[in-house]
């Protein structure tokens, strides 16, 4: 071996041997199978580079030769410290060590280790040549797994608009917002139908309804609000107690309430087509404890129709708390049904007064109050002719048909996520719903703002 060796001057003596140099050597031939380690090493090297060679098959010995250490690419005989003896020395740890599965000095392996030797261990963690196999990937369950996260994520969104709140949205210091849609439909008239009509400079709004308008007739009310935020003159012709629905197909004159039949949305609509108040004038002779209907009739008859440039209607939920029919498929304007009753009304205005833009305000959300005190969602309480949902999405279908604005007051300002706020009771709009809706209006109608309005916020009067 004297001729293999190479000394590199290590202070510690040990003869090193490369894989070039035991390769170089040209290997001696002998009878018996295994004459020497080296011969032993060198075969198993020169297997290793031309076709392989697993950890299993490396060949092992227990001869009291210094035990031949694997690093890199060198072989390292390395020599007991104290002199030698019959105990083979434990490998170096390092990149290539083994130990000798004949060592009688082998510890049983500690908590948490794996015993080199036993079968399968080294097959898990590396491939053939030594190297570390990196973790596998499935791909498919990496995909069905993104599918199912996207699916949630939609699952979620569709439950939480179909909700109307702000459940599942996390609390802010920023102002309140609601995870909602809010469905406005704002239709601008075409020039033709504005030909003839002369502009003075003024918008002048007259607003039919109930309780919305007519609740408050002050400043601090829900016309006085409009007029203020938008700069506007607004005529409140609203009469309490009214629905857009009649309550017969026909007038009928037998009680108080068939004849209070006139004050609803139609046969106003019908006066002011007409501009003939007379009949008006003869049933609100029977409320002289509600001045506000002999009010609202001469309101109408001193109103110059030339100047007004939008009617505003708003009503609140009463068609809904009275169960009135919401849609006949037979006759899409039978009065009795509420869509009939719309586009009745429509109709009229529309014919009579091309240039008027009309504006329909959605009812707002609202409990139904039982007999016995009990509070229903109008959301999800059915009382014979559909939600409170029903009516608002049929009310918008009309809207659509008739080229008639949609102010989604249900969604877009008071609903079931803030109604505490801005309702005094069940039904009625307090002073801030009345600003909350005032805002809506003048945001969308007058200020012809095209993006979403903001649910959770005030985007005209800032208070």
């Amino acid at each position: 071996m004297a001729n293999r060796k190479r000394q590199d001057g290590n202070p510690s003596g040990l003869e090193i041997y490369s894989i070039e140099d035991l390769l170089a050597e040209k290997q001696e031939t002998s009878g018996a199978d295994h004459t020497t380690l080296d011969e032993d090493i060198r075969g198993a090297v020169q297997k290793a580079r031309t076709g392989g060679i697993s950890r299993e098959e490396f060949p092992v010995t227990t001869d009291t030769s210094p035990v031949p250490v694997i690093i890199g690419t060198s072989l390292v005989e390395e020599e007991d410290k104290a002199g030698k003896t019959d105990t083979v020395a434990a490998p170096a740890a390092g990149a290539g060590a083994r130990r000798s599965p004949a060592d009688p000095g082998d510890e049983e392996p500690g908590e948490g280790e794996q015993d080199m030797d036993e079968p399968g261990a080294d097959e898990e963690d590396t491939e053939p040549g030594g190297r570390k196999q990196r973790p596998r990937v499935n791909l498919h369950v990496l995909l069905a797994l993104v599918i199912v996260a996207v699916a949630a994520a939609a699952g979620i969104r569709f439950y939480v608009w179909s909700r109307g709140d702000n459940a599942l949205l996390p609390t802010t210091s920023q102002k309140e917002k609601y995870l909602v849609e809010v469905n406005d439909n704002m239709v601008l008239l075409p020039e033709e139908k504005l030909k003839g009509h002369e502009d003075d400079g003024v918008t002048t709004i007259l607003a039919l309804g109930n309780a919305p308008f007519s609740d408050d007739t002050g400043k601090s009310g829900l016309a006085g609000q409009i007029a203020s935020l938008g700069n506007a003159t607004v005529i409140n012709a609203a009469f309490p107690g009214s629905e857009v629905t009649c309550q017969n197909a026909s007038y009928k004159t037998d009680s108080q309430e068939d004849m209070d039949d006139i004050f609803n949305l139609f046969y106003v609509s019908y006066a002011i087509s007409l501009q003939d108040y007379s009949s008006l004038e003869n049933v609100a002779k029977f409320h002289t404890d509600n001045p506000q209907y002999a009010a609202a009739i001469e309101t109408l008859k001193n109103t110059d129709m030339s100047k007004v440039d939008i009617i505003a209607i708003m009503y609140d939920a009463s068609d809904y708390q009275n169960k009135r029919p919401v849609y006949n498929e037979g006759n899409k304007d039978e009065l009795v049904t509420y869509v009939g009753s719309l586009r009745s009304s429509f109709k009229l205005l529309q014919e009579k007064y091309p240039w008027v833009r009309i504006v329909f305000m959605s009812p707002t959300y609202m409990l139904h109050e039982e007999e016995n005190g009990k509070s229903e969602d109008g959301r999800t309480t059915d009382l014979g002719n559909g939600t409170l949902i029903q009516y608002w999405q049929f009310a918008y279908d009309t809207c659509g048909d008739c080229s008639v604005s949609f102010l989604d007051n249900y969604y877009g300002s008071v609903n079931d996520s803030n109604y505490k706020k801005y309702l005094k009771d069940s039904i009625h709009l307090n002073k801030k719903g009345c600003t909350k809706i005032a805002d809506h209006f003048v945001y969308k109608v007058l200020q012809n703002k095209y993006d979403e309005y903001d649910a959770g916020s005030l985007m005209v009067s800032g208070s």
